[in-house]
């Protein structure tokens, strides 16, 4: 992906008219007095360094506690969180949130020659670090910032101010669970920890269950208000826990986004094995068959996960890859071993979120 060490580009533009590896894992940003990354496999072991920070273990504690959750979980401390994102950006984080209220102080060596254990402080909780997270991740046009809400009544009444701060943000998650802070914290773990990680396209984040999680003390009227500015809650349908909708504050669905997301990355991901397993790809037909051949592979596994329409008559998916010859190339790029000509396209396999039932009586 973007910021790593590649020799492949791959650029989707979505039209709307009408896994692989770390697609699930979540990254924690911390306001501290110097930039650094650390990655946790567990629960016990981010204790161990953040057990001061209520914040930062709640949502380690939620993100952990799902059955399914990513294999790891980054805290990323920031004096500037746009840099510190682009420098950590191939850490390979899917999720962001920003821990608010809260500042890290290096830990400072003791009279024994041993750390001391790192000191947290309270701070104004400013927004803006979270909003110019969320603008980062618009700008990459990739990932997805999670910001999580307390269930009040304020929170409510205001969501349409808070959705304007993000812009509309088509990149952006706003998940309101809990009667606190801390409690939203963990609600945003759990949600990414339950679904984040699950096979990429057989999922869609509406109706999902999250451990740990209870359901809103909200009326009918303020969830939907909730819903008309595109953030989402946890409930109680037909005697289930789960979650409410699944979309980003644009209205885009987040299973629709992160299938794009995860073709890719596999995209770059095998294109990059392709060139760096083979002793050549010859600048022709054969060595374009080959690029063909592994493009076609990734649209096909994304047609078996879901994120790709199957044609009902073929039962193939819906996609189509064109690659240019060589007689089609620019000399320069022939000279320069450049190879342009590749283009995809496919169609979004969506998913049901709503029934409506016509019936009739007889008498």
């Amino acid at each position: 992906m973007s910021n790593t060490l590649s020799d492949i580009t791959v650029k989707l533009n979505v039209e709307t008219p009408s896994v692989p590896v770390n697609m699930g894992n979540l990254a924690l940003f911390v306001k501290g007095d110097k930039q650094n990354v650390e990655g946790f496999n567990s629960y016990e072991d981010l204790q161990k360094v953040y057990g001061s920070n209520d914040l930062v273990k709640q949502v380690a504690n939620g993100y952990f506690s799902q059955d399914d959750h990513g294999n790891k979980l980054f805290v990323i401390t920031y004096t500037d969180v746009a840099t510190a994102a682009t420098d950590y950006y191939g850490e390979g984080w899917e999720f962001a949130t920003v821990i608010p209220g809260v500042k890290v102080v290096a830990p400072s060596v003791g009279d024994q020659g041993k750390e001391k254990e790192a000191v947290t402080v309270d701070t104004t909780n400013d927004l803006a670090d979270t909003v110019a997270l969320s603008n980062f991740i618009d700008g990459k046009k990739e990932r997805f910032a999670v910001v999580g809400l307390p269930a009040t009544n304020e929170n409510v009444e205001k969501i349409s101010d808070t959705k304007k701060a993000f812009g509309n943000s088509p990149r952006t998650i706003i998940f309101v669970s809990g009667t606190n802070q801390a409690e939203a914290e963990y609600g945003i773990g759990g949600l990414v920890g339950a679904v984040g990680n699950e096979t990429v396209g057989s999922v869609t984040w509406k109706f999902r269950k999250i451990g740990g999680v209870k359901p809103v003390d909200l009326t009918v009227t303020q969830i939907q208000k909730l819903h008309e500015n595109n953030a989402f809650t946890y409930v109680t349908k037909a005697a289930l826990d789960q979650t409410s909708e699944g979309k980003t504050l644009s209205g885009e669905f987040i299973d629709a986004l992160h299938g794009d997301d995860w073709v890719k990355a596999s995209l770059e991901t095998e294109l990059q094995k392709l060139l760096s397993n083979s002793k050549k790809i010859t600048f022709d037909s054969a060595g374009i068959a080959q690029i063909d051949a592994t493009v076609t592979a990734v649209l096909t596994t994304a047609t078996n996960n879901g994120i790709i329409s199957e044609n009902p008559e073929t039962k193939a998916g819906e996609f189509s890859v064109y690659t240019a010859s060589r007689a089609e190339s620019s000399d320069e790029d022939v000279a320069q071993r450049n190879y342009t000509g590749l283009k995809f396209s496919y169609t979004r396999s969506g998913a049901i979120h709503t029934v409506k039932v016509n019936g009739q009586i007889n008498i």
